[in-house]
C-alpha cells in the first residue's frame, strides 16, 4: 500500500537509484541470469505482463533467477531510463526504502519497473521488490491520443460481428470496453440495466465511495471536480453514463445472453441477445469478458441466514440491498445484522433519522477513519501529488505476497491516528481483530470483514446505536430475536447486510453462460500459489472467456493488462500453449 512521505526526493536517493539500475542492467547482460549484484536474497519479483503473458511473482533470488532466465532472454530489454520521481518510504518505524521507476523496452513492448531498494548488510542497496509491467504493444497506436471519441457510431443489427463482447456495464466492464476500443479492438457492452449506472442508483441512497476522488478514475475521463472528495452513489451512475457518451462505447442495454457457445475450430463465440420488447440478436465474437462483480453482487444471489422462527416475527425482514433510505421506512426499532460498510452505513442512516438502531456484530471488525485511509493514499491525497499514471505505479509497487510481511508495520505506523477510536468502540462492546489481522490484511488478503469510519463509530461510541457483539442469533420470537445468551432484542424491522452467495468465478459463469461453458472454467476467484488473484484480469481455464472485477481503482489499473492479453493474442504473439511470447 502506498504511503508516500514526499514526492520531492534528496539528490542522493537518485544516485544510489542510478547505481542500481547500472548494477541490474549488467545482472541482466549476464551470460546466465544472475542478479546477486542487484536483487536481496529475500527478494520479490512480480511481472504483469512485461515478460510474461500472466501475472506472476516469484519470491527469493535462486527462484527468480531460474524462472526469468528464459523470458528476460527471448525479452531482450533495452534503453533502460530512471524516471525523475525517486522517492523514500518508510513502511515501519525503523525501515525506509527507496523506491523508483525505470522505462525500458522489450521486442515486442514498452514496459515499466518499479523498484524498492533496501541497504544490504555491506551498505550496498539492493531490490528487495520488483515489479514490472507492460504499458504499450510495439506497433500499436493509442486511438484515444488521436481522437475522441474512440468510436465509430454503432449500427445495430440483428446479427453482428465484434472481437470482444463485454457483459456489464459498470466500472470494469466500461474500463475494459474503453481499453479495447483504444487498442483499436471492435467492442460491444451488454447490461442487463436500462441504463448504465443503474447498479449504482439502486444502492441505498447514503452510499458513497469511501476512497478520496483522485483514487477513483476510470482511464482517459476523471470525475468532475464538484463531485468532492467522496463521490456519492448517484454521482458515480451518472459519471458511468457521461463516461460511455464521451468516449463512445457501444453499449446494449436491457440486455441478456440467452445462449452461449464457443467454437474452439475458429476460436469464435456466438451469444444470443435477448432485448426488453425488441427481437432478439445474435453476436459473434472471438473474446467474451465477464464484468458483473464477480466476487462482489454480480451474479448472485442475497444471502440471509436461515434463523428458527421467522414466520412469528410480526416485523418486517429485508436484506440490505432493497435498502434505500431511513425516509422509505417508518419503523423505531431497528436490527442490523452484519458489520461491514453497509451494515454501518444503513444503522448510521437509520439512527440519524430517530430509530433506535441494534447493530448486531458476530465476529470482529477492522475499522479505520477516513483520515489512515488518507495516509494509505498520500499518492492520491493533498499538495503536489503526483499524476494518477506515477501514483498507481507507487501503490503497487509491492507483491501482494509481501504484505504477508509488511502489513502489520505499515498498519503499525498509523495506529495513533486510531488509537482514541479503537478504545471508545471497545468500552462499548465492539469486537476488534488483534493486529495481525489488521485493515490492510482484510482489505488485501481476506477482502472483507473491514469498516472505513463514516459517521457511524461515532454514534457507537455516544450510546445512539447499540453494538450486540460476540453472539449468534438462536431464534425470532413475535416481537424481536434472541440470541444464544438468552438475551432478547426488541425490533420492527430487521435488515440482514449478510452479503451475497454464489460468489466463485465457476458460479458466476454458469449464471451467465450456461452449465457446459462453467465446467471449463477453473473454480478460481481466491489466490493462487504466487498471491495473485486467480481466474481475474488474466486467464480462466476456458480460450476466450475472461473476468473482470473490483472497485473503480481496479478498473482502472487492471483494465488495461486484460486488454494488452487480448491484444497479444490477437496479434499471434503467444506461443500456441499461450505460456510465452514469441518474437520474430
Amino acid at each position: 500500500m502506498s504511503d508516500i512521505e514526499a514526492f520531492s526526493t534528496p539528490i542522493s536517493a537518485e544516485a544510489i537509484s542510478s547505481v542500481w539500475l547500472s548494477a541490474f542492467i549488467c545482472d541482466l547482460s549476464s551470460p546466465s541470469l544472475t542478479l546477486k549484484r542487484s536483487f536481496t536474497n529475500d527478494s520479490y519479483w512480480r511481472d504483469l505482463l512485461a515478460f510474461t503473458p500472466d501475472f506472476r511473482t516469484l519470491h527469493t533470488l535462486p527462484k527468480i533467477q531460474q524462472f526469468f532466465s528464459v523470458p528476460v532472454a527471448v525479452a531482450r530489454p533495452s534503453q533502460f531510463r530512471l524516471l525523475p520521481c525517486v522517492r523514500h518510504r518508510r513502511i515501519s518505524p525503523t525501515k525506509t526504502f527507496i523506491q523508483g521507476i525505470v522505462q525500458f523496452h522489450t521486442v515486442i513492448a514498452q514496459c515499466t519497473g518499479v523498484f524498492t531498494l533496501t541497504q544490504s548488510e555491506d551498505s550496498s542497496w539492493k531490490a528487495w521488490s520488483f515489479v514490472t509491467t507492460m504499458d504499450q504493444l510495439c506497433g500499436v497506436v493509442d486511438r484515444f491520443r488521436v481522437h475522441t471519441p474512440l468510436c465509430r457510431p454503432a449500427e445495430w443489427n440483428t446479427t453482428m460481428e465484434y472481437t470482444a463482447v463485454v457483459v456489464g456495464a459498470g466500472q470494469c466492464g466500461l474500463s475494459v470496453a474503453a481499453r479495447l476500443e483504444n487498442l483499436g479492438i471492435s467492442t460491444l457492452v451488454l447490461e442487463k440495466s436500462t441504463a448504465i449506472g443503474n447498479n449504482w442508483r439502486s444502492r441505498y441512497e447514503s452510499l458513497e465511495t469511501n476512497t478520496p476522488r483522485a483514487y477513483n478514475h476510470l482511464p482517459f475521463v476523471t470525475f468532475p471536480e464538484g463531485c468532492g472528495k467522496y463521490i456519492p452513489c448517484r454521482d458515480v451512475a451518472d459519471y458511468l453514463e457521461n463516461y460511455q457518451k464521451t468516449l463512445g462505447l457501444h453499449v446494449l442495454t436491457s440486455a441478456c445472453i440467452s445462449a452461449a457457445s464457443y467454437d474452439a475450430s475458429s476460436s469464435t463465440w456466438k451469444l444470443s441477445i435477448s432485448l426488453l420488447e425488441q427481437v432478439s440478436i445474435v453476436v459473434t465474437a472471438r473474446h467474451l469478458i465477464g464484468a458483473t462483480g464477480v466476487g462482489t453482487t454480480g451474479g448472485t444471489l442475497p444471502f440471509m441466514p436461515s434463523i428458527p422462527g421467522k414466520n412469528s416475527f410480526l416485523g418486517s425482514m429485508i436484506h440490505s440491498s432493497e435498502y434505500k433510505s431511513s425516509s422509505c421506512i417508518g419503523a423505531r426499532k431497528v436490527v442490523v445484522v452484519g458489520a461491514g460498510c453497509s451494515a454501518h452505513d444503513i444503522a448510521q442512516d437509520m439512527a440519524n433519522h430517530g430509530s433506535q438502531t441494534v447493530l448486531v456484530q458476530r465476529s470482529p471488525t477492522a475499522v479505520v477513519s477516513r483520515q489512515t485511509i488518507d495516509r494509505l493514499l498520500t499518492g492520491y491525497v493533498g499538495q503536489n501529488v503526483p499524476p494518477t499514471e506515477i501514483a498507481d505505479r507507487f501503490y503497487t509497487a509491492l507483491p501482494l505476497s509481501t504484505l504477508r510481511n509488511s502489513k502489520h508495520d505499515t498498519m503499525e505506523i498509523h495506529a495513533h491516528i486510531d488509537q482514541d477510536l479503537r478504545e471508545n468502540l471497545a468500552r462499548r462492546g465492539y469486537l476488534l481483530p488483534n493486529p495481525e489481522d489488521n485493515f490492510l490484511h482484510r482489505l488485501s488478503v481476506r477482502r472483507g470483514g473491514f469498516y472505513i469510519d463514516r459517521g457511524c463509530a461515532k454514534l457507537i461510541t455516544s450510546g445512539k446505536i447499540t453494538v450486540k457483539s460476540g453472539h449468534e442469533i438462536s431464534h425470532f420470537f413475535p416481537s424481536g430475536l434472541v440470541f444464544d445468551d438468552g438475551s432478547r432484542v426488541m425490533a420492527d424491522l430487521v435488515i440482514f447486510a449478510t452479503g451475497y452467495s454464489k460468489t466463485t468465478i465457476k458460479e458466476v459463469a454458469e449464471n451467465l453462460f450456461g452449465p457446459q461453458v462453467a465446467d471449463a472454467v477453473h473454480d478460481l476467484g481466491g489466490w493462487d500459489s504466487d498471491c495473485e488473484l486467480a481466474g481475474v484480469w488474466r486467464p480462466t481455464g476456458h480460450d476466450g472467456l475472461w473476468f473482470a472485477e473490483g472497485d473503480l481503482f481496479a478498473a482502472r489499473f487492471y483494465s488495461r493488462f486484460l486488454a494488452l492479453q487480448i491484444m497479444a493474442r490477437e496479434m499471434g504473439l503467444l506461443s500456441p500453449d499461450q505460456k510465452t511470447y514469441i518474437t520474430c
